[in-house]
């Protein structure tokens, strides 16, 4: 029942450190000191002091920080401006400080990227498992989701028709935007039916040609063909600049409201979706974390105070300023951001537990 929490917990753990260390280590090499380096937000589970640097385990695994000497203060420490010794964040020029902040979602696009290389090279590309319509995923509020399939669901006919592979009825649906389609499929050793709405999917092919296709939001379940470490140098960074594409995509559509913000999964979501990927195999763990990995660098790149985006813009201001944004206006916007990340993450966890609730229908 709780198979999740290790894997939720490896994969947490690993991308915020990953990204943590590249503030850590970007501000290290410009002569900052780094006071705290914190996995998880306080209360502290785990603290120790090592040199200038103190090394925390917060008790609220959602996140982490790195704080240096100069910056905004955390939650129960001084409040004292900077003083402006050559150490200190507040001290460095501009573009030197943008690499810092920059430096971490950059290592969490380094990490997808080597996460991508170790699953092609280790355990070859997925292709679709020949000759078998096994559902592998289902995606969230997608018309199979709300029609009830689940993974390990096995199609048995479409529209009365019998398909033998998951290509050929995958080539059936797409031929059938915005229709009704009646599924018949095994679960165990019952047979069930199910009628799915299609979503239409609009695109432009290679040739420039708009074109539509139906979907109801389903993957197959992958066989791992192996293939060269040059080979995988490649796929690794297609995948990574295909999953990049596709995110910024994804948040271009929430923004003009062509895309559902019911979509948005949290922290619940995630853990579901280790646990998962952990059932049907390492490599699928490993593409999730590559996966989750690229989300994170690219929601902390987003201009919300608190986040590194955030700071990006602070700096910007400064650079046309030519002086910085006065301390105290600076930790009003942080708190107001850090109030905005608050109501995001109960947002997405009520949409998760609303989507678990629904599932289990």
């Amino acid at each position: 029942m709780f198979d999740w929490i290790l894997p939720f917990i490896c994969i947490l753990g690993l991308l915020v450190f990953v990204h943590e260390l590249g503030h850590f280590i970007a501000a290290k090499r410009s002569g900052i000191r780094v006071d705290k380096f914190s996995l998880g937000f306080p209360p502290n589970l785990l603290s120790k002091k090592i040199g200038d640097t103190e090394y925390c385990i917060g008790a609220i695994p959602l996140g982490g920080y790195v704080r240096m000497k100069g910056d905004i203060p955390d939650f129960a420490d001084d409040k004292a401006e900077p003083t402006g010794e050559p150490d200190e964040f507040m001290s460095a020029p501009v573009w030197k400080r943008a690499i810092i902040i920059t430096a971490g979602p950059a290592m969490n696009f380094v990490a997808a990227l080597l996460l991508f290389i170790i699953m092609f090279w280790a355990w070859g590309n997925p292709v679709p498992k020949s000759d078998s319509t096994e559902i592998g995923s289902v995606g969230p509020d997608t018309p199979a989701f709300q029609a009830g399939l689940k993974e390990g669901d096995v199609i048995l006919s479409v529209d009365g028709n019998s398909v033998s592979d998951f290509e050929e009825m995958a080539q059936y649906i797409k031929a059938r935007p915005d229709r009704d389609i009646v599924f018949e499929y095994r679960r165990g050793e019952e047979n069930l039916q199910a009628t799915l709405h299609t979503l239409t999917l609009e695109y432009v092919d290679t040739s420039g040609i708009e074109r539509i296709e139906g979907r109801i939001g389903v993957d197959p379940v992958f066989d791992f063909h192996s293939t060269s470490f040059l080979q995988a140098l490649r796929d690794g960074a297609t995948a990574t600049v295909f999953i990049t594409a596709v995110t910024f995509e994804f948040i271009w559509k929430l923004i003009s409201r062509q895309e559902s913000v019911k979509n948005l999964g949290g922290p619940i979501m995630i853990a579901d979706q280790a646990g998962k990927a952990l059932r049907r195999g390492l490599p699928y763990l490993v593409n999730l974390a590559a996966f989750l990995s690229i989300n994170l660098g690219i929601l902390n790149i987003l201009p919300i105070p608190v986040l590194d985006g955030g700071h990006l813009v602070f700096l910007s201001i400064e650079g046309i300023r030519r002086r910085p944004i006065p301390f105290k206006k600076r930790l009003i916007w942080q708190q107001v951001g850090m109030g905005l990340l608050f109501l995001l993450i109960i947002f997405v966890t009520y949409n998760d537990i609303l989507r678990v609730f629904t599932n289990n229908q």
